[in-house]
C-alpha cells in the first residue's frame, strides 16, 4: 500500500496517467534506493504501522480491507496536495467510485448521496466566499489577485468525503477538518511572524486537514460503537 501511494504520487501529478515508475526496470538496488528516500520511507512505514494496528485491533463495524482502502486513498490525496498543492480530478473521480461503494455499504444509497451532495455544496460555498474575500482584500491592498483561499479540488474531495461518511456524519468530518486547518493556520502564521518571513495571502495545503477530519470521525465512531 505504501509503495502504491508513492508510485501514484510520483506519476499522476506529472503524467496525468499511469506510467513507468522511476525504479523500473526493477533492480534490488534501485528499488531499495527509491524506498529509502525520506518521503517514501515515511509513507511505507506509516502504511506498515497502520496495517499492523488494524490486524492487532480488528473492528467489527468497519472491515479491515475497507479501512486499508480508505487509508491508501486519503494518503495519496495528502501526499500529492502537500507536494504539489493540487487535488487531481482523476483522483477525485476514483474516490467517487471507491468511497461511493463503501459509503453505500455503511449508510445506504440515500444517506450516501445526500452526504456527497452536502460535502460538495458546503465547500463550494466556502470556495466562493473565500474567492470573494480574497479578491476584496487584494483590491484594498492594491495587489493583483492570483490565488484562492480554497482550490476547487478541495471542493471535489469534500464531495468524495461526503459519499464515504454519508449524512449527517459528513458535517462532523468537515468541521473537524476545518477546525484543524484553522489551528494550524494560526500556529503557522505566528511562526512566520516570529521568524519575520510572513507574506500576505500565504496559503496552505487544505486537503490534508479534510482527510484528518475523516480519520477523526471514523476513529470516534469506532470508539463509541
Amino acid at each position: 500500500m505504501g509503495v502504491l501511494i508513492c508510485y501514484l504520487a510520483d506519476v499522476l501529478p506529472v503524467e496525468r496517467r499511469l506510467a513507468r515508475p522511476h525504479w523500473w526496470p526493477l533492480s534490488l538496488g534501485g528499488f531499495l534506493g527509491y524506498l529509502t528516500r525520506p518521503r517514501n520511507l515515511a509513507v511505507v512505514l506509516l502504511a506498515v504501522f497502520f496495517a499492523v494496528f488494524i490486524a492487532q485491533y480488528p473492528q467489527t463495524r468497519f472491515p479491515a480491507y475497507q479501512l486499508l482502502l480508505i487509508a491508501a486513498y486519503l494518503g495519496l490525496v495528502v501526499v500529492i496536495d502537500i507536494e504539489h498543492r493540487l487535488v487531481l480530478h482523476m483522483v477525485s473521480l476514483a474516490g467517487v467510485f471507491l468511497f461511493g461503494a463503501i459509503g453505500v455499504d455503511w449508510n445506504g444509497p440515500a444517506r450516501t448521496l445526500l452526504g456527497g451532495a452536502a460535502g460538495f455544496a458546503i465547500m463550494l460555498g466556502l470556495f466562493v466566499l473565500g474567492d470573494w474575500l480574497g479578491r476584496l482584500l487584494a483590491r484594498l491592498r492594491g495587489r493583483p489577485w492570483t490565488d484562492t483561499a480554497l482550490g476547487f479540488g478541495d471542493v471535489t474531495i469534500s464531495g468524495v468525503i461526503g459519499l464515504l461518511m454519508g449524512w449527517p456524519a459528513v458535517l462532523s468530518a468537515l468541521l473537524f477538518g476545518i477546525f484543524a486547518a484553522g489551528i494550524f493556520s494560526l500556529l503557522y502564521l505566528a511562526w512566520m511572524l516570529l521568524t519575520r518571513r510572513y507574506q500576505p495571502m500565504m496559503g496552505i495545503a487544505y486537503a490534508p486537514f479534510l482527510c484528518l477530519g475523516v480519520a477523526i470521525s471514523i476513529a470516534l465512531a469506532i470508539h463509541w460503537a
